[in-house]
């Protein structure tokens, strides 16, 4: 009697916890062999299942498969995602600070510090708290590309010779800085890149290394050009809808918050990695790599000193209506300058130890009771 009462306990508690899991679909376009995609989202539903015990689990849905990429805001919005990856360049006019502040790509290249800084800065400031809390998202964690590079069908050997192609961009900055080249920017997403590639309507692709690979982008490009373009991080990696986050337990808020926490480091990594190793593999494909000029490198570097910060001011005075953009990027440097600090004696090679850099300054501090909840 005694093992039977004590069996029927233990079945009740077992389908209470089973009752009180939470299920919510997390939306990523990126196709599953794209880093952020694999380590951002495919593992890291497995980190968040099994840090929760079973009790958070996310359906996540790749490629197009629930929202076109340019949805990924107002689908979050909306509640058709809990979850979802966004490119905040495709939605300026929704997220006009974000695209301030990514104007500032151009002129860096240390991919995880600036992923911290980011993810640190959309949390804590004042001003892009509140856009968020406008939006009725909640920013949980953010991300930066490696290097963008360019991907073509034609020989990128020179400067000279990008003249006159036209470009898959990925923001303003960057096609600011094709004009000075002769470049002709296009604005397509990066989910066209093969198409447009394939069919002739883009010479060239500007995006990291391993879409190489994970888009087999080397099917159609023959030619790539290891010119630094700096990087690209507009949006979020994580972003959560509001209500549902608010219906979350302060425990639950919390897991997935150190969840995101361990993840970010090692997608990082696997991105950096993927990138360099697609480089590496991209001869064997029958792809010509050129090393980046010193022409090359000089005209980045001068745009980006005497002419994007600029340009990002105005254009957020003028289009994008920030009430102070060059206030809004004086606290973007601190913020960079803080974990290019914090980073300089941790090993860039153990996720370990960046998880643990990164909750000590960031994600520990983040109150689960109340952030995102008022």
């Amino acid at each position: 009697m005694k093992r039977h009462l004590i069996a029927g306990i233990a079945a009740v508690a077992l389908g209470s916890s089973a009752a009180a899991a939470k299920d919510f679909n997390a939306s990523i376009w990126f196709p599953d062999t794209h880093p952020l995609t694999k380590f951002g989202y495919l593992d890291w539903s497995k980190t968040l299942e099994q840090q929760s015990n079973g009790q958070l689990k996310a359906k996540v849905f790749t490629g197009t498969a629930l929202l076109p990429p340019g949805a990924h805001l107002s689908g979050l919005r909306d509640g058709v995602a809990q979850a979802t990856y966004h490119a905040g360049t495709y939605t300026p006019s929704d997220l006009p600070e974000d695209n301030v502040v990514s104007m500032m790509a151009l002129g860096v290249s240390d991919t995880m510090a600036v992923t911290f800084a980011v993810t640190d800065f959309y949390m804590n400031d004042p001003e892009m708290a509140a856009r968020f809390k406008q939006l009725g998202i909640v920013f949980a964690g953010g991300y930066s590309t490696p290097p963008y590079h360019l991907m073509c069908t034609k020989k990128v050997e020179t400067l000279a010779d990008m003249k006159g192609l036209k470009v898959r961009m990925p923001g303003v900055v960057h096609s600011d800085w094709a004009k000075t080249v002769g470049i002709v920017p296009v604005n397509v997403p990066s989910s066209e890149m093969f198409t447009g590639l394939e069919k002739g309507q883009i010479d060239c692709a500007a995006n990291a290394a391993n879409d190489m690979k994970s888009r087999s982008l080397w099917d159609v490009a023959k030619h790539t050009s290891t010119i630094s373009l700096g990087l690209y991080w507009a949006g979020w990696q994580w972003g959560f809808n509001g209500k549902f986050w608010r219906e979350l337990k302060p425990e639950e808020r919390r897991v997935v918050l150190d969840s995101i926490a361990d993840t970010i480091p090692v997608m990082m990594l696997g991105y950096m990695k993927e990138s360099a190793d697609a480089l590496k593999e991209a001869p064997a494909k029958g792809v010509t790599v050129y090393p980046e000029t010193p022409e090359m490198k000089k005209s980045v570097s001068d745009f980006s000193q005497n002419v994007a910060r600029k340009a990002a001011i105005e254009q957020g005075q003028t289009k994008l209506k920030v009430k102070d953009p060059e206030a809004l990027l004086k606290r973007f440097d601190a913020a960079l300058a803080k974990w290019d600090g914090l980073l300089k004696n941790v090993d860039r090679n153990d996720p370990k130890a960046l998880s643990k850099v990164l909750k000590d300054n960031l994600y520990s501090k983040i109150d689960e009771k109340t952030y995102g909840t008022n």
